[in-house]
């Protein structure tokens, strides 16, 4: 670590961070060293620099909640992307949690609005009446009219207006640094942070929210591929992704465009109609409900009519009253599109996605790809600006950006789909519109505090890890010359980023660089639910013969079928996470507290920690962590009782995170999803920490930068956080 010497004797009189997610300090350690990051070297030398100690789980939410906040992970309550529900076993998303919320009077809507425009059309025609001196006839007239207009308005309530609306709460506990800052009079820009969905509102300040923010569809995100090619399996889907079959590879071909789910039309209305239903009768009424509806022409699903035209050389799309032609390789603009609800809310509130097109290939088959939707910067049908003019202004002023979380692209690469000039095309035109944002917000130097997090330093690395590792399953010396390349662009794409951002904060700002976790292989993946099984502690009712898929996550809830929970103790699902399945806690649970429970916390902890990988001779688990020694509180009911942390080349497996069960105890990792971080121990995925001005450098952890940003903006911290200030 490295402390240089200051730059002033005065106080700084604003705090910049610029956060690179995923930025290990190694590669950074590096690459400074052979001279190809000049400002992140200059930012060392002139200032201080160390790696920072992720938190433990080292991922993204968690780390990032613990940087907002100062908490560790148990304070935060986010220790994963995944928790589970102990009263039904199944998982959903740690950060937020969907929910609906009334809109306007509810289920009253069509009471008070049309009592209120009856009654503001009685008004109306008796004052039009007494103007024109026919007061008994108006009074007559102003009745009739009004009760009319009061039935009118009443009916079209009804049929045109939700009664709930979707809507998510931010499972992060603790108060964040820029709220803090914000309620003592700072102004404060906050862009892209991850776990900041729904949007903060601020005083005087402004957010845009980053990971946490979903696709249209209400997924991380879901890219569409379209294809002619009959052997892709749509049904192998361990990521997030939508395949539709195309009947021909040429000439006109009428399909559709997935689009977003009409909850408050359908699903809203589907649970309002069954809700007297007795357990008995609630799948036949769930039924009926949803039959009425179909012969009511309300859909559960507002698809698009898309017209796909290919001949020979090109490729015309024409979808949302828009048409393109592309040649192999080409992307579309952006395709703007309203998915139609109704007359009045398409007129007054429309739903706006927007989302582009790229031609794949066209021979053999046909293939083109669709981006996952994005929600409109526009349209404000969740929260994720603040204010909401706020993502229109920027809008306004650089252009159309994605306003999804999960930004780049992933899925497609490890789902077979696509190829790597497809990601990298994708992350070229995506951090293009974040940076002119940063650049624009800092050139007007209004504000106190500006926190601003990329996140293309994380996505290639879990993509272009295999061309960096001659050990990885997928490594192929042809392939890694060709792309081994790319892992430094996307560096030097940061360090110049640096370099801009250090310029247009001045000098006078505290200046800080940081990133939530580093990077490493993943050359094999452990099921850890095998390994449970194999130990008895995991009883299955029969054999798992089909795969967990986000389709089962996300659309079916048919996840863990096969488990006997009346004989089971343990179970694991998320990103290294393992649940005792206790008594007064599971649903179903059989162990007691107590003796019996610290005796299947130590066989778990010894059986796994002392586990070799027979194909290796490695021991692929550095720890088995107890929560009571990751964090010094936490709700019992949620945080897992034991996080499985791995050594370097290994990784807790695909169908673990998801609560599933693989061929083999460990196995290679064949995807292309081939870097990570998420199960290893924290100390082998090192982020880093750069400041211009220096800091006290002992073994900094996350939770450190919150006290240290308020120190610098003469703002308290709370009494009761786990950082300590490093200035």
């Amino acid at each position: 670590m490295v402390s240089g010497p200051l730059f002033s004797a005065d106080a700084p009189s604003k705090v910049v961070v610029i956060g690179f997610d995923g930025a290990d300090a190694a590669l950074v350690e590096q690459w400074m060293d052979a001279g190809e990051l000049p400002n992140l070297a200059r930012l060392r030398d002139e200032g201080s620099y160390s790696p920072l100690l992720p938190t433990n789980p080292p991922q993204t939410p968690v780390s990032w909640s613990s940087f907002a906040t100062g908490l560790d992970p148990g304070g935060t309550a986010i220790f994963d992307f995944l928790k589970r529900n102990p009263d039904d076993y199944l998982p959903d998303f740690a950060m937020n949690s969907e929910t609906r919320k009334t809109f306007l009077f509810g289920e009253d809507n069509a009471l008070y609005l049309g009592a209120m425009g009856g009654v503001a059309v009685a008004i109306l025609v008796l004052i039009v009446a007494m103007l024109l001196r026919k007061r008994k006839m108006g009074l007559v007239v102003a009745v009739v009219l009004g009760v009319a207009a009061g039935i009118g308005l009443g009916a079209v309530s009804r049929t045109y207006l939700p009664r709930e609306v979707p809507t998510a709460i931010n499972n992060r506990q603790g108060d964040t640094f820029w709220k803090l800052a914000s309620d003592a009079g700072k102004r404060a820009t906050i862009i892209r942070v991850p776990a900041t969905f729904p949007a903060d509102p601020l005083d005087d300040g402004a957010m845009l929210s980053g990971l946490g923010v979903p696709d249209m569809r209400g997924r991380i995100g879901t890219p569409s591929f379209y294809t002619s090619d009959r052997r892709y399996d749509p049904g192998d889907n361990e990521f997030s992704l939508e395949l539709i079959a195309l009947p021909a590879r040429r000439g006109s071909i009428e399909t559709r465009l997935v689009g977003p789910l009409n909850k408050p039309f359908y699903e809203y209305e589907v649970d309002r109609m069954t809700a007297a239903a007795s357990p008995e009768e609630l799948s036949d009424a769930r039924r009926d409900a949803r039959l009425e509806l179909d012969d009511r022409g309300i859909k559960s699903r507002l698809d698009l009519p898309l017209t796909i035209e290919a001949t020979d050389s090109t490729v015309t799309v024409e979808l949302g009253g828009r048409r393109e032609t592309l040649q192999v390789g080409e992307w579309s603009e952006w395709f703007e599109l309203d998915f139609p609800v109704n007359a009045l809310v398409d007129r007054l509130s429309p739903l706006t996605g927007l989302g582009k097109f790229k031609l794949l290939q066209l021979e053999p088959e046909l293939e083109l790809y669709f981006s996952p939707l994005n929600f409109h910067p526009d349209c404000h049908a969740i929260e994720f600006a603040s204010p909401p003019s706020f993502s229109e202004d920027l809008h306004d002023r650089y252009g159309l950006y994605k306003t999804i979380g999960w930004a780049l692209d992933t899925w497609s690469l490890p789902s077979g789909f696509g190829d790597e000039a497809l990601f990298l095309e994708d992350m070229e035109q995506t951090v293009t519109q974040y940076e002119k944002m940063m650049e624009g917000m800092l050139a007007s130097r209004d504000q106190d505090l500006y926190v601003q997090i990329f996140n293309f330093t994380d996505r290639i690395g879990h993509l272009f890890w295999q061309f960096m590792d001659p050990g990885h399953p997928l490594f192929d010396p042809v392939r890694s010359e060709r792309w081994r390349g790319e892992m430094l662009k996307a560096y030097k794409r940061m360090d110049d980023i640096v370099g801009r951002a250090r310029e247009l904060a001045g000098d006078e700002a505290l200046f800080i660089v940081c990133s939530d976790h580093g990077f490493s292989t993943f050359r094999r993946g452990v099921n850890y639910n095998n390994w449970l099984v194999d130990q008895g502690l995991l009883v299955l009712k029969d054999q798992p013969t089909d795969k967990a898929t986000l389709e089962k996550l996300f659309e079916t809830r048919d996840l863990f079928t096969h488990v006997d929970w009346d004989q089971t103790k343990a179970y694991a699902l998320g990103l290294g996470s393992i649940y005792i399945n206790r008594v007064g806690r599971e649903r179903n649970g059989t162990v007691l507290p107590g003796p019996e429970y610290d005796a299947v916390v130590q066989q778990i902890k010894e059986g796994l920690e002392g586990l070799v990988d027979e194909a290796t001779g490695l021991k692929p688990v550095a720890n088995v962590w107890t929560r009571e020694e990751m964090y010094g509180d936490f709700d019992p009911r949620l945080i897992p009782d034991l996080r499985v942390s791995n050594t370097e080349g290994y990784r807790v497996s695909w169908q673990t995170s998801l609560g599933g069960f693989g061929a083999e105890l460990i196995e290679d990792n064949t995807k292309a999803w081939s870097g990570d971080h998420c199960s290893l121990e924290p100390e082998l995925v090192q982020g880093i920490l750069f400041s211009n001005r220096p800091l006290r450098l002992d073994s900094p952890t996350m939770v450190d930068l919150m006290p240290t940003i308020l120190e610098a903006l003469g703002v308290a911290a709370p009494a009761n956080i786990d950082g300590e200030s490093m200035l």
